[in-house]
């Protein structure tokens, strides 16, 4: 398994584990208690509304004397849906299906209670003008037990009136939770991609570290003491302003170009005579954004494979420009035929490029490389073309 994988299933792994955890879920679920209590007001209050209204529209006796009857109902009817709420709160760090089960399960002793006071209320507290005459008919029906049905019957058709709020608070429950989820899941995803991108940065310092070093120890071997501290000055130059910044920084293609001169610097110090470099970049272009030190191993192998084993003059040609919405960027050398072939390389550095390119951008940028048209040998990266992002 690669970095990239062991990246990817640790951050799925701690997903998971945060999205399963109990406490973790309970919080997630959790339904902002203003927002419940206010639901649970404005449904009865809502009921209340519309009965009343239903009643002074049917021309129904007693209308104000029934209202205060209601009233004491929905206040009994607020007192149960609370409980259900709080006894839905403790079911929380469960499953979906486990919470709704919950819900429907608890509505029943509740839904009984309140059909219970509604009994009470209409029937014996204060009897309604016709409460008589049904009690007489359901004792016809079910004589000794007329009550226990008048509840049940009450029960039902009150029963999905509650399970539609129960049902609403475990859903916008479950959303919430869901949300969470996908909240921590982004988080984990942008951890490993800025950990991606650390990690790719800093191997392009150490790549290079090392191929300045060896041409330092040639310097030195040679005792070429002056062109061996010009290059010491160079790479702390260098250095200096590469270190400093953040590697997932965007700098502008002109600060970009400016590094790399600080690097062709040291580079010119052991190839006096045999490195050229062209740079052809429109004004518009100057201030582009591309990820800093991008260009880095690109121009370094240039170097390394093009100017290094030649006997003659090399060109390194730079050139932007914009092309459909993107930046493209061209790194082309020139190649001695009369020289010896160099060993073929790793592809650690474009390869960096590229993983650094699509790390970041995604497939909207990329890069390729390969003979060019005229000998040499060429590489070609695209990235979406900003100026404000730097």
């Amino acid at each position: 398994m690669n970095m990239t994988n062991r990246k990817d299933a640790l951050r799925d792994q701690r997903a998971k584990m945060l999205a399963t955890d109990p406490d973790w879920r309970a919080s997630d679920a959790r339904v902002n208690p203003r927002v419940a209590i206010g639901s649970i007001i404005a449904m009865w209050v809502i009921y209340f509304l519309i009965t009343t209204v239903l009643a002074m529209l049917t021309g129904a006796p007693e209308q104000w004397t029934s209202s205060g009857r209601r009233a004491v109902v929905v206040i009994a009817g607020i007192l149960c849906t609370f409980v259900l709420y709080q006894l839905l709160q403790r079911a929380q760090p469960q499953s979906f299906g486990a919470r709704l089960a919950a819900a429907m399960g608890a509505a029943v002793p509740l839904v009984i209670i309140y059909a219970t006071v509604n009994l009470l209320v209409f029937y014996y507290w204060f009897p309604v003008a016709d409460g008589a005459k049904l009690i007489e008919e359901m004792q016809g029906k079910y004589p000794g037990a007329w009550e226990m049905m008048l509840i049940l019957d009450s029960s039902i058709r009150w029963y999905f009136f509650f399970a539609v709020w129960a049902a609403l608070y475990v859903a916008f429950g479950y959303a919430n939770e869901m949300r969470a989820v996908e909240r921590r899941a982004n988080h984990f995803r942008i951890e490993a991609q800025t950990a991606q991108l650390r990690a790719l940065h800093y191997q392009v310092n150490p790549h290079f570290l090392f191929n300045t070093l060896n041409s330092l120890s040639t310097l030195v071997l040679k005792g070429s003491k002056s062109e061996a501290e010009t290059m010491i000055m160079n790479l702390s130059s260098f250095l200096r302003s590469s270190l400093a910044v953040d590697p997932e920084q965007l700098v502008s293609l002109d600060e970009e170009i400016a590094l790399q001169r600080l690097y062709l610097d040291i580079e010119q110090t052991r190839f006096p005579d045999r490195l050229q470099v062209e740079v052809s970049m429109p004004k518009e272009l100057e201030n582009a954004c591309v990820p800093v030190l991008i260009l880095q191993p690109i121009i370094e192998n240039a170097i390394k494979y093009g100017v290094a084993p030649s006997k003659g003059k090399i060109a390194v040609r730079l050139t932007a420009s914009a092309e459909y919405g993107l930046l493209v960027l061209r790194i082309e050398n020139d190649i001695d035929p009369k020289a010896p072939a160099p060993a073929s390389g790793t592809g650690l550095g474009l390869g960096n490029v590229r993983e650094r390119l699509l790390t970041r951008y995604g497939p909207t940028a990329g890069c390729e490389w390969g003979p060019s048209d005229n000998g040499g040998f060429v590489v070609s990266l695209w990235l979406p073309l900003a100026r404000e992002a730097c």
